[in-house]
């Protein structure tokens, strides 16, 4: 989670439907915009390889629990940690298999009693929304400090290849979902900024919201992000104490090519 967003910020509120999955209160949700976001099959992909790596696990920038409480269900034994009280607060509302350890910490420092992790993750560009050069690779060392040798760290990130680097000229709409704490319908209005001299990209836009009375609400957001390129990663991971294994443009092992709309990054711990 981006830390430099408040814990009002609209982007918490709406998570859970902006990013949603298979089994989400309103199925609708989870539309064919998914697939264009990089969400259809991550989930599947996740379990998958938890089943062969074991406990315990590790999720970074856990946000409200979407990649979390599927591999719990599954019987494993997750740690999950983010820097967002917002966004643990939902977590905690959802969890009830106790088999999810939640801790509010900021991850560009982690200090965690278990030191031995099978298995950590950084799903869904979460790596990314830490947006600077130095506090992404102070997160990566942490999380190398916090597993196993031979440990497994999974990265999806955005391809930089196949975003325009240049910005939109303005929002436009990106979906339009149910929120899931009220049922209201809404649209995101969604754009991006140049990319900066720092490799920063603002992310921003608004949320128009309808009420039971037919009446619009809008939210303005704005967030940055630090899109990492491919092998800029590979030297982090390096200098971090990991190898990359594999590298897919999505999360079925698709091959990865500049085309690609996605970087899932397979990186063990040396």
């Amino acid at each position: 989670m981006n830390a430099g967003i408040s814990s009002d910020h609209p982007s918490i509120h709406y998570y859970d439907s902006d990013y949603p999955s298979p089994d989400g209160l309103y199925p609708e949700n989870f539309d064919s915009v998914t697939e264009y976001q990089g969400l259809a099959h991550d989930l599947a992909g996740y379990r998958e390889i938890a089943a062969h790596t074991g406990d315990p696990i590790l999720e970074l920038c856990c946000g409200t629990g979407r990649v979390a409480i599927p591999l719990a269900k599954d019987g494993h034994r997750v740690t999950a940690v983010d820097i967002s009280t917002g966004m643990l607060a939902q977590l905690r509302e959802k969890e009830i298999s106790g088999r999810i350890t939640i801790l509010e910490q900021d991850i560009t420092n982690l200090s965690l009693e278990t030191r031995n992790f099978s298995l950590a993750i950084f799903a869904f560009n979460s790596l990314l929304c830490i947006p600077d050069f130095q506090k992404q690779f102070d997160a990566l060392e942490a999380v190398s400090a916090h597993l196993r040798p031979g440990g497994l760290l999974l990265i999806d990130a955005v391809n930089p290849l196949k975003l325009n680097l240049y910005g939109d000229p303005a929002p436009k709409p990106f979906f339009t979902r149910k929120n899931p704490h009220n049922g209201n319908t809404y649209t995101r209005f969604a754009t991006m900024g140049p990319l900066e001299s720092d490799q920063r990209q603002r992310l921003y836009g608004w949320y128009d919201e309808i009420d039971s009375a037919g009446i619009v609400h809008r939210q303005n957001y704005s967030l940055y992000w630090r899109p990492i390129f491919r092998y800029e990663m590979e030297l982090m991971l390096k200098q971090a104490g990991f190898a990359i294994t594999e590298i897919h443009g999505g999360h079925r092992n698709e091959p990865f090519t500049a085309e690609s709309p996605r970087m899932f990054i397979h990186a063990t711990k040396k």
